[in-house]
């Protein structure tokens, strides 16, 4: 009877129960299942997010289910808040619940009114009441205790027309410089010439609070093939030129210039006033691999030569029917006014790698921004999700992972990776945490905040690489200008200094020497100057009227300014 006993224990824990996620230089410090058991909820963990919304130095995360059927039968979606601090709880501080289903809520956590505590918004494509498929964006302001449980702001879809998807992705940054983050807003099916274009709009943060009116409004471009769909995913959090003002990477997964919804990410530079064409951008390789539409994030201060970079991803590489195959990643410079090469690329060791992508924050501490990418079908379902510190030159070897488990049949792994997202310091450790979910496994659905336990990254990057050069571009004087424009500059660093002016296309027009070549016996170049710039490009011939950008590279780093012909 006992050896019987004992073989039904075996078989138990054999087939009964799952093992536990296996982790590389993680720890897993919090993980809750979906509140709501019941068979109406559904996609716990599709969105998550990070941010302070209480003012008390810890962050604060926050993540949603999309469909909850109440007591009465209504379906609702609801969004749980867990504070940061020394102890977490699985018990959120609050719940709000919305009478909406479908939408998916995209969030973002920013200090909209600058009065010190994090404001939580969240999108709605569908829309409610008077907004029911306008789209709306529910703005909550922090107050230091709970939220309030109805919006104190609703921004509905511009101008009241209906099925633009206003409110799909949403991002938050300092666009305009004024030091209160700005709310950035999507709206990828809005129709511009009737096929769906997209747009992008930025509605400025205020002391007041946020205007229901956007204070900019970007376009997206005609696809020959599909629908651009520009501003299906969107990030705003830093500067990539180093000019002081936050900069917009923006999706459109539809665009089709390297061949139907190959799909394309646009880099748009933040200032007072926000210029509307783009500076930047990369293209999908091939058809259907929808590049853009699988989130775009911003990975922070990066001093490596870059004040910020990009990080996206699709899980569709090289396939170009639209299904999944090993998947890719892109780690992007925003310095340029061309079409984008990428510092480094990885591809996926299963399959559909790039599912999700988010910056990691700091996850070693050593204020270098690290990277996440989820692979949610990868290795029979279990789902993988991967982080890579930043360095000089980037490995493919993943710094720490969190792989799902697989009991056995069919569909019963974790998928886990299916959404990635940065927390912020919640224990106060000075480090970042980040999120991992899998928001649509046939598994029980879980959240996991993870914490990076390795080695530091920043052991590894070699002394001299971390010794900051700086370089500065003043704005040409005059502009607009007619016959002739001064350009002023200051760069210290390695190597030669290269000053040259281009179209708004990206085009060179220009190079300009500067005057002070390094110093004999010297391999830095250091100091300020200026050049003058005649208005002419590299053959003699004037140049036609318009806005030009003049950029500087030196010491690895770079900075780029406007400027207007007028004659």
């Amino acid at each position: 009877m006992r050896k019987l006993l004992l073989i039904s224990c075996l078989l138990a824990i054999a087939y009964g129960l799952s093992p536990a996620q296996t982790t590389y230089n993680l720890d897993i410090i919090w993980q809750k299942a979906s509140p709501d058991t019941g068979g109406g909820c559904r996609y716990w963990g599709y969105r998550m997010a990070g941010g302070d919304l209480n003012g008390d130095g810890y962050s604060d995360f926050v993540s949603s289910t999309d469909t909850v059927i109440d007591l009465f039968g209504w379906i609702k979606s609801r969004v749980y808040i867990f504070l940061g601090g020394p102890a977490l709880s699985t018990v959120p501080s609050q719940i709000i619940t919305y009478d909406t289903t479908g939408s998916h809520q995209p969030m973002c956590i920013a200090d909209f009114n600058n009065d010190g505590y994090g404001d939580l918004a969240l999108g709605d494509a569908y829309g409610t009441g008077v907004n029911e498929t306008k789209g709306c964006v529910n703005i909550h302001y922090g107050t230091g205790v709970d939220l309030n449980s109805t919006p104190d702001l609703v921004i509905g879809g511009y101008n009241g027309i209906p099925s633009t998807a206003f409110g799909t992705s949403l991002s938050a940054g300092d666009i305009n410089g004024d030091g209160i983050d700005d709310l950035v807003v999507g709206a990828p099916s809005y129709p511009i010439s009737g096929t769906r274009e997209g747009r992008v709009y930025v509605y400025y943060g205020d002391t007041l609070g946020l205007n229901t009116f956007p204070d900019i409004i970007i376009n997206g471009h005609s696809s020959p093939v599909f629908y651009e769909e520009f501003g299906a995913s969107i990030s705003s959090v830093d500067d990539y030129n180093g000019d002081g003002y936050d900069d917009l990477l923006i999706g459109a997964y539809g665009s089709s210039i390297n061949g139907a919804a190959s799909g394309a990410v646009y880099f748009y530079y933040g200032s007072a006033k926000v210029d509307t064409i783009s500076y930047g951008w990369v293209y999908g390789e091939n058809n259907y691999q929808l590049l853009g539409g699988f989130n775009v994030s911003t990975v922070e201060s990066d001093t490596i030569g870059y004040n910020a970079i990009g990080w996206f991803g699709t899980p569709f590489w090289p396939t170009t029917t639209g299904t999944s195959g090993e998947g890719k990643c892109y780690l992007l410079p925003g310095d340029t006014i061309d079409e984008i090469a990428p510092l480094w690329t990885i591809t996926g060791e299963d399959t559909a790698l790039g599912f999700w992508s988010s910056s990691a924050g700091y996850a070693d501490g050593d204020k270098l921004g690290d990277f996440l990418a989820g692979a949610s079908p990868a290795f029979n379902g279990k789902g993988k999700a991967y982080l890579w510190l930043r360095r000089p030159l980037m490995k493919n070897i993943p710094d720490a992972y969190i792989l799902g488990r697989y009991s056995g049949g069919v569909g019963l792994g974790d998928e886990l990776g299916a959404r990635v997202a940065l927390a912020g310091d919640v224990d106060g450790c000075g480090r970042d945490e980040f999120l991992v979910s899998n928001y649509y496994a046939d598994s029980s659905h879980m959240v996991w905040l993870c914490k990076y336990t390795g080695p530091d990254g920043v052991e590894q990057i070699p002394d001299d690489r971390l010794q900051m050069t700086g370089i500065k571009l003043g704005q040409n004087y005059p502009n607009p200008f007619n016959k002739a424009t001064v350009i002023s500059y200051q760069a210290t660093g390695d190597g030669p200094v290269k000053l040259a002016v281009y179209n708004i296309a990206g085009q060179l027009v220009k190079t300009l020497t500067p005057p002070n070549p390094p110093l004999e016996g010297r391999d830095k170049r250091e100091g300020s100057g200026s050049v003058t710039w005649d208005g002419r490009d590299d053959n003699g011939r004037a140049v036609a009227n318009g806005v030009y950008v003049y950029k500087l590279n030196a010491g690895g780093q770079s900075i780029s300014k406007k400027m207007i012909v007028i004659k």
